[in-house]
């Protein structure tokens, strides 16, 4: 499901094989729109349109240096459960999850 708030795009799907986890990819907000809590918002709203949907938690992954994520989900409690470095990139990334019920 692909979501529009304003300028901030992003998509809510199913984990494969695993129903009832969303997985929240694809956000985007513009850089000349940052600064300004659109991704807050958005954020806010794909927990509720999640949460609606009837999935049990979510799952997302976040670059470390991707500072205004990392903080939304911190401020969200989402919690950290792993991290590796990406092969393609050669970045650090977490894998975050929020249990919704």
């Amino acid at each position: 499901m692909r979501f529009n708030h304003g300028d901030v795009i992003g998509e809510i799907d199913n984990l494969p094989g695993c129903s009832q986890i969303a997985v929240f990819h694809s956000v985007f907000v513009p850089p000349n729109k940052r600064g300004n809590g659109l991704g807050r918002i958005a954020h806010a709203e794909r927990l509720v349109e999640a949460e609606h949907l009837g999935y049990d938690a979510c799952i997302c992954t976040v670059d470390a240096s991707n500072e205004a994520q990392l903080k939304i989900l911190k401020e969200n409690k989402w919690k950290i459960v792993h991290s590796f470095k990406s092969s393609k990139t050669g970045h650090t990334v977490y894998i975050y999850v929020k249990e919704l019920v």
